[in-house]
């Protein structure tokens, strides 16, 4: 059994070495095919390329969003002031003349 163990040892030695020299022609043939292919710093930028067209949409989509809210706000706003010149018109006309006078006379006699 001594005999055959170192034996046994060199045979998968020479297996081992003989292995490790396919993988590494494998290895090498893949690389030159590889550089050929693209360059070593393509692939992040592709990957950061990708991520800033996705971000890029999103912002797109969240304007979109804003400018339609921007819209109805601008909407809202020009119904308020249209409101408000209605009431400052009305406010004048109740002020005004003798039933304005009237009108102001008695709420300081209620006042008193």
């Amino acid at each position: 059994m001594g005999a055959e163990g170192p034996l046994e040892d060199r045979c998968r030695v020479e297996e081992l070495l003989r292995l490790n020299a396919e993988l590494s022609a494998e290895i090498r043939r893949l690389a030159a095919e590889g550089s050929r292919g693209r360059r070593a710093g393509q692939a992040p930028a592709a990957r950061r390329l990708v991520t800033l067209l996705a971000e890029r949409d999103s912002l797109a989509a969240e304007l979109d969003s804003t400018r339609a809210e921007l819209a109805h706000v601008r909407a809202d706003r020009a119904g308020l002031e249209r409101q408000s010149q209605e009431l400052a018109a009305e406010v004048a006309r109740l002020s005004g003349g003798l039933s304005g006078l009237l009108r102001r006379l008695r709420g300081r006699l209620r006042e008193r």
